[in-house]
This record gives structure tokens, sequence and C-alpha cells, in this order.
């Protein structure tokens, strides 16, 4: 869907995405899967209190887990892997490893021609091995969903499997798999980049992290539950750290490319039809001339609403192009951070100031991840067992 060019075929899967696999409603019937798996990893962690916590692998089993349990039903991270499940977990995590260095390693074939010519380095070579891999794994899934035959799970496979028997032209095993893969690609790697990033402000600026605590204390109550999905519309401190976070470290400094439809003007400047655009997230959510003191980190900015196109945030892109994910992001962002406020009193590790120093790639990850120390707060801790 990301890459398809604008036509039929991207308006079927464009459609399908918004009003079948993503829409509110449909996030609703998987809402007890996200907060299981979230109350699942805050156990987990209690269990390492006030040890050295490596934050970042804790977020990326976390959002593997949820995106594999909406998708396709199944978890592949943590010691509550079904133990008939090993093997296929151990394959899937080695594949979606593989499968993101690779998509971060550059192809200098792509800048001198003659390189792709005599197989450089050999990635496209890695590439397509891996792919044939991806693909047997992703129709195993399919073949496996097809035959529990559960069409009304909510599970977004068993939803397109349910769409291919009324249009098997439209919804083929090819455009499923896609489906899956382009989920898996989208749902995790920068979600949970995003979570160590407002992890790492909130170390750094812990009025916020109280004032967060003391939002969900007001609308939640001090022990009585733990966070729900349906409380986060009334937390919005929470969002506002999450725009804010966004805002300063998107995860796709690049948006993904685009290509003029028709010769335009931009900046001044002639752009022909059939040119490859960039949009720099990153410039523009710090542009001084759009945001006010834009290096700092202010969530009460968000506050101010009312329509100002000069705060409208790239992150997600804009467009018929935006992510029809967003939704769901929001929702994984909210009910991880927030839980993870609730449940447990955070430190940073030592006396030094977090480092909030970027690692410039495809994707814009901490160049240092994050360690801290946390402990469980003692009116939470049963609501977590």
């Amino acid at each position: 869907m990301g890459t398809a060019p604008y036509g039929d075929l991207w308006r079927a899967l464009r459609r399908v995405a918004a009003s079948e696999l993503l829409s509110t409603t449909s996030l609703d019937t998987t809402t007890h899967l996200r907060e299981h798996e979230v109350k699942l990893m805050c156990r987990n962690i209690s269990k390492e209190s006030w040890h050295k916590l490596d934050v970042k692998c804790w977020f990326r089993d976390l959002l593997f887990n949820l995106t594999t349990m909406a998708i396709m039903g199944t978890r592949y991270y943590g010691d509550e892997v079904n133990i008939d499940d090993l093997k296929r977990a151990s394959r899937f995590r080695d594949m979606m490893g593989e499968f993101f260095k690779l998509l971060h390693t550059p192809k200098f074939g792509d800048f001198v021609p003659v390189l792709r010519w005599v197989g450089f380095g050999g990635v496209e070579k890695k590439m397509v091995d891996l792919m044939k891999r991806v693909d047997e794994f992703l129709e195993e899934v399919v073949v496996e969903r097809r035959r529990i035959g559960s069409f009304e799970s909510g599970i977004m496979v068993d939803r397109l499997l349910a769409l291919q028997e009324v249009e098997p032209e439209v919804y083929t095993d090819q455009i499923i798999k896609g489906f899956i893969l382009v989920m898996l690609v989208a749902g995790t790697e920068t979600p949970y980049l995003t979570l160590e990033w407002c992890m790492s402000l909130m170390l750094k600026n812990p009025k916020a992290m109280e004032t967060i605590k003391n939002e969900i204390n007001t609308h939640v109550g001090p022990n009585n539950r733990l966070l729900q999905e349906s409380d986060l519309d009334k937390l919005s401190y929470l969002q506002n750290v999450i725009n804010e976070s966004l805002r300063l470290y998107p995860t796709l400094p690049l948006l993904l490319p685009r290509e003029a439809s028709e010769d335009i003007r931009i900046g001044g400047y002639f752009v022909p039809r059939g040119t490859m655009l960039m949009v720099n997230a990153w410039a523009i959510q710090r542009d001084p001339v759009l945001w006010d003191d834009p290096d700092s980190f202010v969530p009460e900015r968000f506050d101010r609403r009312g329509g100002e196109d000069k705060y409208k945030m790239l992150a997600f892109s804009v467009g018929r192009r935006g992510c029809p994910g967003t939704n769901l992001g929001y929702r994984n962002l909210g009910l991880a951070l927030g839980t993870l406020i609730q449940v447990f009193e955070w430190e940073k590790i030592g006396v030094e100031e977090i480092d909030l120093t970027a690692f410039y790639g495809m994707s814009m990850a901490k160049l240092k991840p994050l360690e801290a120390l946390c402990k469980p707060r003692s009116n939470m801790i049963a609501h977590i067992l």
C-alpha cells in the first residue's frame, strides 16, 4: 500500500485499511489484546525492580507483540510464547532482525549504477533471499488462519480472509501477505523508537512525568485499576507529551518519498512531472517560523487548538498518503507510556543528564539506547499480577 502508485489498486487497499482494518470500530475489537500485552510487560518489568533496565529492548518486544497479536493472533517475543510456537517465534525474530538491518543498509548501487551491475555488497541478493523466506512464513500464517476460520475474531488476517471470500479477485493471498508485511514494518520500529524518545524526555523532564501521573490519578484513580484505552481521550497532557516527542524526534525524519503527478512549482522551483520529492519532517517540525521556541520540550504548546495550520504535525504524514494507522499508533503509544508511568516509579541512572543525541538514518533512533531504573508503586502491584 505504501508504494503502490495512485490508482484503482491503491484506492482499494487504502479503503480496506481505513474502513475494515484500522477503523475505530475494528480497533475496539482488539483493545483487550493490547491491554493484556501492556499488563504482561509491566508484570515482567516488575521482576527487574531497581535493576538497570534496557528500555529499548522492552519497548521493541512490546510493539512486536502488540502488532503480531493484532495482525496474526500470535505473540513471538518473551517467555510467554507458546511452547508449540517457539521454533516459529525464533524464525520470525531472526527474519525481522535481518529485515530491518537490510532496510537500513546503504545501497551504494543506487548512487553509482556500475556497482549495482557487479552486485557490490551483495545487498540485493540478500534481500531477494530474505523475501523468499518471509513470503513462505506469511503463506504459512495465511493457511493457518484460513484453517482456523475465525473470521469474526477482529484479527486483521481473519478480516482480510473474510473479504477474500466476497471479492477473491481483489483480496488475493499475495495482497493479504503484503498487508501483513507493511503492518509489521509500520507498526513496530517507529512506535518503539517513539516510546524510547518519550521516556527519555520524561526522565529529563520529571515535572512532565509527574503531571501525567496526577492526570491519570484524577481520571482513573490512584489505585483503582490499570489504565485502559477508553481513558486516553481524558488524558490530554499525556497526548501533548506524545505529540511533542513526535515533533522533536520524528522517527521518520524524511517521510516516504512522493512523486510529482504533474508539472508544479514548489517554493519557486519548477518540479517536472515524475520527480521524486522528499519531505523533511524534522526540519519542518523545528522551523522557527512555524513554531515558538522550536528546540525546547513544551508539551503545553499542543493546548493551543483552533485550527492553526502551523501547528499541524507531520509525524504520521498528511493527505491521502497519510498513515491510515494513526489512530492505532496513538492508542499503542498512549496506553504503553501511560501505564508505565502509572505503575512504576522511574529514575535515571547516575547524575548525568539523559543523552538525547540522535542517530540520523532512515529511522531516527537514540544514538545511546536508554537505560533506566524503575520499581512498581506499592498500590499498583496487585493490578499487574
